[in-house]
């Protein structure tokens, strides 16, 4: 089976770095209590900056525990080439990294169905995350498409990968799309990672608030369509990040007027195979 998991909020912040005070847990709070002896915490006195490892590993194992995989064998690409190369997650590569969550450098990863329960994935706020799987041959590719990758055609690299590496048919491909923000993603002026005036034709556009709003879903689209892939297998998480309570937001945590510290964070998006018989399962949160 395939298995295609969102985190949202459930399990706290899915990110090391972005664990704050404004975003722990009621656990993580009850957890910090009982390590420094106090019944009240206190952030001038706690520095939460060594405890971070340890919490965001505690919300790996909830994650992974809720969901049906190991929280440790989860792994995510880094993508600094930001030219589509990609990586495979191989069996000896998990041995190795046992606790997961290595630096690959990679922009787009991979996993088949040889290794049931290994996640690949990304910690996202507000930017989708595209993943496809080959329902023939048990392969799936995975990539962070953030509005800078959008423009380099990431969604359309993935499915080359599939197609050039893997010989994967587009009539076999199945694509999910995550959660991400939608039309209420706004800026002052274009914003200069914009370069391919294509994609961003009709999806860049100014408001009646003479704000310039950016929609990422049809440009995600349209390189899909493109790639060749079949528009009827394509399915989009169409929650609304931004507005959506059970998803953190970078746009509305760090938003000039009426910020939402709250929401500042990330959730997890991934995907991974099973020992059960095909199918797909999509499971947000804690089971919705």
């Amino acid at each position: 089976m395939i298995k295609i998991v969102e985190s949202q909020k459930d399990f706290g912040s899915m990110s090391g770095g972005s664990i704050k005070w404004e975003n722990l847990t009621e656990e993580d709070k009850q957890m910090l209590k009982e390590k420094h002896n106090v019944e009240v915490l206190n952030p001038e006195e706690i520095d939460l900056k060594p405890e971070k490892g340890n919490i965001f590993l505690h919300h790996r194992l909830n994650m992974g525990k809720s969901m049906g995989f190991d929280g440790r064998r989860i792994f995510m690409a880094d993508q600094e080439h930001k030219q589509g190369t990609h990586f495979e997650i191989t069996r000896d590569y998990v041995e190795a990294n046992p606790n997961g969550w290595t630096d690959i450098p990679e922009d787009i990863l991979v996993v088949t169905s040889k290794l049931p329960g290994v996640v690949i994935g990304h910690p996202v706020a507000d930017c989708p995350v595209v993943m496809m799987v080959d329902q023939k041959q048990k392969i799936s590719a995975i990539g962070h498409c953030s509005a800078e990758m959008v423009d380099r055609r990431l969604p359309m690299m993935i499915a080359e990968v599939l197609r050039r590496d893997y010989g994967s048919r587009a009539d076999d491909i199945i694509t999910y799309v995550s959660a991400c923000i939608g039309e209420n993603w706004t800026y002052d002026s274009f914003p200069s990672w914009a370069k391919d005036a294509k994609i961003w034709d009709r999806c860049i556009y100014m408001g009646d608030d003479n704000l310039l709003h950016i929609n990422l879903r049809p440009a995600v689209l349209m390189q899909l369509i493109d790639a060749g892939l079949q528009k009827d297998k394509i399915v989009f998480n169409t929650d609304e990040t931004a507005t959506n309570n059970n998803y953190y937001s970078n746009s509305m945590a760090r938003r000039k007027d009426n910020p939402v510290p709250e929401k500042d964070g990330r959730h997890f998006a991934g995907v991974f195979f099973t020992d059960e018989d095909n199918g797909i399962e999509i499971q947000k949160g804690r089971g919705r």
